[in-house]
């Protein structure tokens, strides 16, 4: 509507006459509204753009229907001309205190009447632009938050990346990179021996060629088994139960079906795959146990994760961000998935890890 919207409230039909008279010509278009609750509910229908309201009116007179205006949230900041035919300053103060911008008194003044509707049409448009600068500023405010944000998330990923590296380096130094220099030197030596003594030497190179393939292979599954991409997150960590099993002789009970075949988004399946791994591998490093357990709740719009040991346990506030139990790099990698995580752990009465994810609407 183009036009401005004029709401009138007054139970005087006369006076309600009168003021649509006397502004037929001003550009307005006019609704009326006989009481104090039928106002109420026009303004809340039609968010008019200025409000002449009648001071003594039965029921509900003008000061209840003002405070029940600015109380809206919809309707606060619409212009309210006050109609009066009391002259009193205590009627003006409580027009004031009930929220009201400003006064008209009978009999009516056409130039007048004009000249405040065009003040408070003025006022309107001051206070939309002022909101419109708030919104602004909250929005330039919230965009700074989420580049705060942005950029704490990409210097986690940095740290976790930082950390992978540092293991995958830990590990090519430790185990491959020793046994490649002791082929090299036996291969070196090889020109030194003859007869049986070459023979056996070859075998110790085999031997060491064949732990070297061996350790790359483990490596490489540590690093991304091809099942998690191929059969999904319950296939892999049904395997890699059995096989963390054979390798440590630490039990682990879940209620996991390795039948299930469903599959959920990839950051969440190689996430819960990484921090059971990082886990279990801190549980057979140091918690000195002959089991734990593994459950993951599956409901519509969560996935709850738990790890539970017995063991050894540790104080958590001795823990440094640093240290070599994997705490940090399991709780950022969770944050980053958009998971929360907790963990608790008592010395001598074992530790719990737990991670919450929220699913996507099946399709």
């Amino acid at each position: 509507m183009s036009q401005p919207l004029l709401l009138i409230i007054d139970d005087d039909a006369i006076t309600r006459e009168t003021l649509t008279g006397l502004l037929s010509e001003s550009g307005y278009y006019i609704k009326c509204a006989s009481s104090g609750a039928e106002g109420l509910e026009m303004a809340s229908r039609l968010n008019p753009d200025v409000v002449l309201l009648d001071v003594m009116m039965p029921v509900m007179d003008g000061f209840e229907v003002c405070r029940l205006l600015r109380r809206d949230p919809k309707l606060a900041e619409i212009p309210i001309i006050m109609i009066t035919a009391l002259d009193d300053q205590d009627s003006r103060l409580m027009g004031l205190e009930a929220g009201a911008d400003d006064f008209l008194s009978k009999p009516f003044n056409t130039v007048e009447l004009e000249i405040r509707l065009r003040g408070l049409r003025q006022v309107a448009r001051y206070r939309h632009l002022r909101e419109e600068r708030e919104k602004l500023q909250a929005a330039h405010h919230l965009l700074q938050e989420q580049n705060e944000e942005l950029r704490m998330l990409s210097a986690k990923v940095i740290s976790v990346q930082e950390i992978e590296r540092r293991h995958l380096a830990m590990e090519l130094h430790d185990e491959i990179g020793q046994q490649l220099t002791a082929l090299k030197i036996l291969l070196i030596n090889l020109v030194n021996y003859q007869g049986e003594e070459l023979q056996a030497e070859r075998k110790k190179a085999i031997s060491i060629t064949e732990q070297l393939l061996n350790q790359v292979r483990e490596l490489t599954l540590n690093l991304r088994p091809t099942m998690l991409d191929d059969l999904g997150l319950i296939a892999a960590l049904y395997w890699f139960f059995n096989r963390f099993t054979q390798q440590t002789r630490i039990k682990v009970i879940h209620n996991i079906d390795p039948l299930d075949d469903r599959r959920f988004p990839d950051v969440i399946e190689t996430t819960i795959f990484r921090v059971i791994q990082e886990a279990l591998t801190n549980i057979a490093r140091h918690a000195r146990v002959d089991e734990v357990m593994v459950t993951m709740n599956i409901e519509p719009h969560h996935l709850r994760l738990s790890i539970v040991d017995s063991g050894k346990g540790f104080n958590l506030h001795q823990v440094s961000p640093g240290s070599s139990t994997g705490i940090s790099s399991m709780r950022e990698r969770v944050t980053l998935a958009g998971g929360k995580f907790n963990i608790q752990s008592t010395p001598g009465e074992g530790t719990i890890i737990e991670a919450e994810f929220s699913l996507p609407e099946m399709e």
